[in-house]
């Protein structure tokens, strides 16, 4: 045990996507952050997806052209612009608005990578070998145990811990959130088999009274097969997925085993659905798998994951440095947990309509598929569930319909010629509005420092967010406030104080023992 405590601002427990995300949010505010993460090697990569709102938001931080990179090394048919939605194909993300119209192809360790050397350029502190075994709570802060790489226990003190941990959360039971639903009771089975892609597509897919498989080139002489073999679906998770099992079910499915004789991963995987009933507790704070598990319907689980740790992150660099109170760490769970009971309902129903191999299953199936995906408007539903795009944070009663919605690219006029991304990725908050006769913005004292002006084009701000003239935009690329009308200073500091909860009554919490570290100006 060490003598004394290392004092961070925040302690982030797991080194995932959703832990690494928001270790380099609340870092690039100004938060002094540690992260801990047991693993120093590389897991083999369960997701390899990533989604078109997901891919906004690495846009918006100027990381999309290492993902673009990182992914056309992996496979040259790296974007992905026609999807798929409880195993049915014929979503169209090929016509979303978007700079970002598909998903791209990337396997879950190079997300991890390149979201882990982001944070370390951000000033997060990316501890590996590091084990958390505890931590107590005061009404200051946290005292976080750790076991280090040579085995000595070592504590850190911060005002907030975040647990990142994964479904079987050591955070969450040491904090005592319940994580409430039903245990497993399907399997499904994922092979990347040693098999160069024998189609031309870039993806096949079959289903019948045997089943369904849905196989995918994953990297040189790779094919990933995720497998829902319907005489197979009982066997307990636990039990290692064999080759012989493998080629009976693709037989089955497929009518071929395409010879296959080896892997270089093998895993059962199953369909538990379980949730927290509270993001927060206290001064400690869940982040994706920590808070909810289900099947990993259509591959959207780690994109959900990295879209809470956009949201928490910035909220926790803002009150860790003094900007805002410790009662924005509350609207996580106010924007998010709504967010996130809809995504575990939707894979229920997913899951439901998916594997029914029954002759009626089948055949409803075939009748969705055919009959209503093609329908445009159920296409935008279901491209909008699965995107992340249909995600708003809209209330009933906020003053525009644009309040709480989604922020995509948008060319920038002045002060420079630019995009929103381009500004963003150096910025705060942004305030984008329509050119004027009054010049140039003028804000209220200190405001500067915490939100970046610039005019866009009219026609363009009022076609993308329901007819608005001003914009304020948060750090996490949603809209905190619109308007009709160019809005006055006051009209935008109120916005401003009412997105980052400065009326609340409850004074901003512990920043730390150094509490006057510098604060970057991230405007």
């Amino acid at each position: 045990m060490s003598n004394s405590a290392t004092s961070v601002d925040l302690v982030v427990v797991g080194g995932g996507p959703a832990g690494l995300t928001v270790a380099a949010e609340a870092a690039r505010a100004g938060a002094r952050v540690v992260v801990v993460e047991r693993r120093t090697e590389d897991t083999h990569s369960r997701a390899g997806v990533i989604q078109p709102r997901v891919l906004e938001l690495f846009d918006v931080r100027g990381l999309m052209d290492r993902f673009r990179a990182a992914a056309r090394r992996w496979r040259p048919d790296f974007e992905v612009p026609r999807y798929i939605y409880a195993g049915l194909i014929g979503l169209r993300y090929d016509l979303l608005d978007s700079t970002f119209p598909y998903a791209l192809i990337l396997p879950q360790m190079t997300t991890e990578h390149l979201l882990a050397e982001w944070a370390v350029e951000q000033g997060a502190d990316l501890r590996r070998g590091f084990t958390y075994l505890g931590h107590s709570e005061t009404p200051d802060g946290v005292t976080v145990s750790v076991r280090d790489a040579a085995g000595d226990e070592v504590e850190f003190t911060a005002p907030y811990l975040v647990g990142a941990d994964g479904a079987r959360s050591l955070v969450r039971e040491v904090t005592g959130i319940p994580f409430e639903g039903h245990a497993t009771s399907m399997t499904a089975v994922a092979v990347d088999a040693d098999l160069t892609f024998p189609w031309k597509a870039s993806m096949q897919m079959k289903r019948n009274e045997h089943g369904w498989v849905l196989s995918y080139p994953f990297g040189q002489g790779t094919t990933r097969f995720i497998i829902v073999a319907e005489r197979r679906r009982n066997v307990p998770k636990h039990e290692p997925v064999t080759m012989d099992e493998v080629r009976e079910s693709l037989r089955l499915i497929f009518g071929n085993d395409f010879g296959i004789t080896s892997a270089k991963w093998l895993s059962r995987y199953g369909d538990a659905h379980r949730m927290v009933p509270e993001f927060r507790r206290g001064r400690v704070l869940l982040v994706g798998e920590a808070t909810r598990v289900h099947y990993p319907a259509s591959g959207i689980g780690m994109n959900y994951c990295i879209q809470d740790a956009f949201n928490l992150g910035w909220k926790l660099g803002w009150v860790t440095t003094g900007r805002a109170p410790d009662a924005l760490l509350d609207t996580y769970h106010d924007e998010r947990h709504p967010v996130l009971t809809a995504l575990m309902d939707d894979v229920a129903a997913q899951c439901g309509l998916h594997f029914d191999f029954s002759p009626s299953g089948l055949a409803l199936k075939d009748f969705v598929e055919r009959e209503l995906v093609p329908i445009p408007e159920v296409n935008a539903v279901l491209c909008d569930r699965l995107s992340g795009f249909g995600t708003s944070y809209h209330r009933d009663g906020d003053p525009h319909a644009a309040d709480g919605t989604r922020v995509g690219d948008l060319p920038v006029e002045s002060p420079v010629a630019a995009t929103y991304t381009q500004v963003a990725k150096d910025a705060g908050f942004v305030l984008v509005e329509a050119p004027g006769p009054e010049g140039p913005r003028a804000l209220p004292e200190l405001l500067p420092e915490m939100i970046t002006a610039v005019t866009a084009p009219a026609d363009a701000l009022a076609r993308r967010f329901a007819g608005a003239t001003a914009v304020l935009v948060r750090p996490d690329a949603y809209v905190a406030r619109a308007w009709d009308e160019r809005p006055t200073g006051e009209e935008v500091a109120a916005a401003y104080r009412a997105a980052t909860r400065q009326d609340a009554t409850v004074p901003a919490q512990g920043t730390g023992a150094d509490s006057a570290h510098k604060q970057p100006e991230l405007a």
